[in-house]
């Protein structure tokens, strides 16, 4: 072996031993110096393990031996001009490198053609030399990676391991094939990427967008699933996600100053200098964003392995003012303990949770268990994978925050509005929820307006943190253009923000549009506190005790801060309960009376509905008081029920006292909820019937129906005394019955 070795020197041939590994450096350097391109091929022998065991040590040894030869014979044969053979070197054992290098670009095709013909070469001399009688037919794995010379000796080993798990998989294998696609990708940074909203469930409008990655069309790695799965296997994670990361931030350029980009971070590449250095904060300055408009998503693909440097990492993206959130929560224990670890501020729910969560009831119980405990520890919960109507009626009814999906939106290039369906939907369930059947208004957010500082957006934020200074008592400052709300900064958030390791240097001589929130709570003074309260609530949690701009017109007249807000809104409900029945805790005479009076007063055209239960008195004295009370309570369920079945819109129902009932409503809806309780009736005392007790045949209930025509009433007054001589004639009929002022025409129902 070693003769061999001397005489190749004597001939000046291009191999190079493993201790010689800086020549081959010195090589590499001419030649891309020299502005040639360099590529590696490794070859190792296939299966010279399993040789070694079945013939022995000496065996393998000598087709060691003549592998060295064989390879140098077969680099001569092969390779042709331009093609050009620098070195070759013996890694370890059976492995091998050989470096080229070409004048001109060359392509994949020509290098694939050069590894077919030297592993060919290669085996032909190789088994040639092969005496051993049982040993036949040896074979060389080969495989091969372009060397960019940016970091040559970072690249000489990037390369090798490249190259082996291409020679690994076969030459001619469908994988072998894959590994160059994906290799090709990478280099040419052949990826993009699809947004799909995330969705308010109470208003439908976008909190923001999920940047998702797509490979090339019509390719095997357009599916982001097959992409990260190969990077894995390649050892090329970190370089994808780094490269999905940089694609991701240039969506910032389409996004709203209300709106949020959501990018995925696997747990194992969050300390990305990209993300936490100033490339990105220019890119946000540009746009007119700040750290707040981007949450960073912790993957699940991976567990966290060392929590503490983890939080510690995490604390470092808070500082700079991102936002975090844990995906796939409820897909395993990590994604658990990663929200019990890290404090996100959205949790998003995997969409294993979500599918069929309308036919569930252990989901159902899952997801309510998630929305509690977000609410307690100030987080928002968002469900992926909604594709069905459903579906999001049942997380709407859940409680949960905020939606993603195809119902809602499908990933696209751009960002596209919400679908149409997803919209009726939720308009509808919007419409459902704000009926205000049990409660009247209470109160206008103008009644409790106050006065701030204010100032125009090229303010510098040195000037805002004086004022702030000086002004122990101001907590909130407007930003204004012409008289217009733009935006709102608040001491503890700018306090924060200028408090970080670089707050002051990269702010405090920028215009406060830089800092301010863009999108802050505005209302009409003539809004209702009670919606505005709701509304307030619902912002998230770092934005949670802002105050509230109020404006006439869409001029700026004051804020409301939630304090005030919240006072306002306890003396309301305490007063609403003074007025209210204490057994359903609907409206009582006092709000009832008021109610038809403002609607009069409005010359509103409306129908008002008496109900009344027949022989309540008699069931009430035969079975009790408390089983008397319970059927008084699911009466007025299930007329609250008919209501928001019908469409329920500037709908109201009261309790007179007793079995006695007023729904009001306007005339268009009469028909729908007269027939929804002559249908219903008997199924809300079903299981009372079942213990024995002939419901059937003891309760009905009679309606009075009064049309309530403008002028023809002047008092609600006159509107009850109508409804009793009305209400008289329903109780002669048999059953359930429905009896109409306009015509006295009488409708029973058995």
């Amino acid at each position: 072996m070693l003769s061999l070795f001397k005489n190749l020197r004597k001939i000046k041939t291009p191999v190079v031993y493993t201790d010689q590994r800086v020549q081959v450096k010195k090589r590499l350097e001419n030649e891309l110096a020299a502005g040639r391109h360099v590529v590696l091929l490794y070859l190792d022998i296939m299966r010279l393990s399993d040789i070694e065991l079945k013939f022995g040590y000496m065996a393998a040894g000598r087709i060691l031996q003549h592998m060295d030869q064989a390879l140098l014979v077969a680099c001569r044969h092969s390779l042709t001009p331009p093609t050009r053979l620098i070195a070759i070197q013996k890694l370890w054992a059976d492995d091998y490198a050989v470096y080229l290098s070409f004048e001109q670009h060359y392509t994949d095709a020509l290098v694939h053609q050069i590894c077919i013909t030297l592993k060919h070469e290669v085996e032909k001399v190789l088994n040639r030399k092969i005496t051993h009688s049982h040993i036949s037919n040896i074979e060389v794995h080969i495989g091969y990676a372009k060397i960019e010379g940016l970091d040559l000796a970072k690249d000489m080993y990037s390369s090798v391991k490249l190259a082996s798990q291409m020679a690994k998989c076969g030459f001619m294998s469908e994988e072998f094939r894959q590994m160059q696609e994906f290799r090709r990708i990478m280099e040419q940074e052949d990826i993009h990427t699809v947004i799909q909203p995330i969705v308010s469930l109470k208003t439908g409008i976008p909190l923001g967008w999920e940047t998702l990655v797509r490979g090339p069309e019509n390719s095997h790695f357009h599916s982001p699933g097959r992409l990260f799965s190969f990077a894995q296997k390649t050892g090329a994670s970190f370089q994808l996600e780094s490269l999905c990361r940089r694609y991701a931030i240039k969506r910032l350029e389409q996004l709203r100053p209300s709106e949020k980009l959501f990018i995925n971070l696997d747990a194992r590449s969050i300390d990305d200098p990209f993300l936490l250095r100033g490339r990105v904060f220019k890119l946000m300055e540009q746009y007119q964003l700040n750290p707040h408009n981007i949450v960073f998503e912790i993957t699940e693909r991976h567990a966290i392995k060392n929590f503490a440097s983890f939080r510690a990492i995490i604390q470092a993206y808070r500082k700079k003012g991102y936002l975090i959130a844990v995906d796939d929560a409820g897909a395993g224990y990590s994604s658990l303990e990663a929200i019990a670890e890290i404090y996100p501020d959205y949790i998003k729910l995997d969409m294993a949770l979500i599918r069929n969560i309308d036919s569930d009831a252990v989901k159902q119980a899952l997801v309510e268990t998630f929305v509690q405990f977000a609410d307690k520890v100030k987080c928002r919960i968002i469900g992926e994978g909604i594709e069905t109507e459903s579906e999001l009626e049942t997380l709407v009814k859940l409680g949960v925050d905020y939606g993603q999906g195809f119902l809602l939106g499908r990933p696209s290039r751009d960002s596209a509005p919400i679908t149409e369906q997803a919209i009726n939907k939720l308009r509808q369930l919007q419409e459902e929820r704000s009926m205000n059947l049990f409660e009247e208004p209470s109160g206008k957010i103008g009644d409790i307006i106050r006065s701030t500082v204010c100032v125009s957006q090229d303010t510098l934020v040195r000037e805002v943190h004086h004022i702030f200074e000086r002004n122990a008592k101001i907590d909130s400052i407007v930003v204004l253009e012409d008289r217009a709300p733009r935006g709102l900064i608040m001491r503890f958030q700018l306090y924060k923000i200028l408090g970080g390791q670089y707050g002051i240097a990269l702010y405090y001589e920028k215009p406060v549009s830089q800092l301010m929130n863009h999108s802050p709570l505005i209302v009409d003074r003539r809004e209702n506190i009670e919606l505005v309260a709701k509304t307030a609530m619902e912002r998230q949690s770092f934005h949670l005790y802002d105050v509230i701009i109020i404006t006439e017109k869409d001029k700026y007249v004051g804020v409301v801060t939630v304090q005030s807000l919240l006072d306002m809104l306890a003396k309301a409900k305490l007063e609403i309960a003074a007025v209210s029945n204490p057994l359903t805790g609907l409206p009582g005479n006092v709000r009832i009376d008021r109610e038809i009076a403002a609607r009069l007063g409005k010359r509103d055209d409306f129908t008002v509905i008496y109900a009344d239960l027949d022989k309540f008195k008699w069931f009430n004295d035969q079975f009790g008081f408390e089983l008397g009370d319970e059927i008084i309570r699911r009466t007025a369920q299930m007329l609250g029920t008919a209501i928001r079945v019908s469409g329920g819109k500037h709908c109201f129902l009261g309790h007179i006292g007793g079995d006695d009932f007023i729904m009001i409503t306007p005339p268009d809806y009469v028909d729908e909820i007269v027939s929804y309780i002559r249908q219903r009736f008997y199924d809300y005392f079903q299981d009372v019937a079942e213990e024995e007790k002939d419901v059937g045949a003891i309760l009905s209930i009679s309606m009075a129906g009064i049309r309530c025509v403008p002028g023809v009433y002047k008092s609600s007054g006159q509107v009850a005394e109508k409804a009793a001589r009305v209400k008289k004639e329903a109780k002669k009929i048999t059953g359930i019955s429905y009896a109409e002022d306009m015509k006295l025409c009488h409708q029973a129902y058995t």
